[in-house]
């Protein structure tokens, strides 16, 4: 498992996403697993399925929520994007902090089935995994920005459930040279990450992952590129 120091996203009215906090990417379905990093720490921890069925989208699962009010809840929004700087003062890519950009985001249904699935923590307890009930239904995330520099499509699960209650949301890991839009990354190699949350205050981040080799090990280096929504960056 490779070490990674990231941020959290969470359901309140101001969303801290500073470096000190981290982030669970759920992979698959199939395969729901957590790894967390802390610098000088090994200790991880890890959602283990213990029950996974699929659903028609107008079928509740156990937590009373269907595929279809879900995805009801996930309405498509315009508001203001801004490209990132690092807390050192790098752009971790080619999008311009200092221009006026716009967002259009927007999801809709992918093939495939609904799935309803529960996990349950091993390993370290001494972070809350957040592990529990989650409903995943396969979409297709629309991010399109004013300066052309993401005009693309992203394929993965929206998730509502148990990690985040109340909120569906979405994190897709993507490969820079495959993009329609113009963004690339300032370092050569690194690959891209988008996260979309819903609800009543919409928002969201891009950001920049490169794999550095240290002392034999692979370390995983995450920044924010560029975010939209109530985000704050930094400590």
């Amino acid at each position: 498992m490779h070490d990674r120091q990231r941020p959290t996203v969470e359901q309140r009215e101001h969303v801290d996403i500073g470096p000190k906090a981290m982030l669970r990417r759920i992979t698959a379905v199939a395969a729901v697993m957590l790894a967390f990093a802390v610098t000088g720490c090994a200790d991880t921890s890890e959602c283990r399925v213990v029950e996974s069925r699929t659903l028609a989208d107008s079928e509740k699962s156990p937590q009373g929520t269907s595929a279809s009010e879900v995805l009801g809840m996930a309405k498509a929004h315009t508001g203001a994007f801004t490209w990132d700087l690092t807390l050192d003062g790098e752009n971790p890519t080619n999008g311009d902090p200092e221009a006026m950009v716009t967002v259009e985001v927007a999801v809709e249904r992918a093939a495939g089935k609904a799935r309803h699935v529960v996990t349950e923590q091993v390993g370290s307890t001494e972070q809350n995994s957040g592990c529990g009930a989650n409903l995943y239904v396969p979409v297709r995330l629309s991010i399109t920005t004013s300066d052309g520099a993401l005009q693309d499509e992203f394929a993965g699960d929206l998730v509502f459930g148990a990690e985040r209650p109340g909120v569906p949301w979405i994190d897709v890991p993507f490969a820079f040279e495959e993009l329609s839009g113009a963004l690339r990354p300032t370092r050569a190699g690194s690959s891209g990450e988008v996260f979309a949350a819903f609800g009543p205050a919409p928002r969201g981040t891009i950001a920049v992952v490169h794999e550095a080799r240290e002392d034999g090990s692979a370390i995983e280096n995450w920044s924010i590129a560029g975010h939209w929504g109530d985000v704050s960056i930094g400590e």
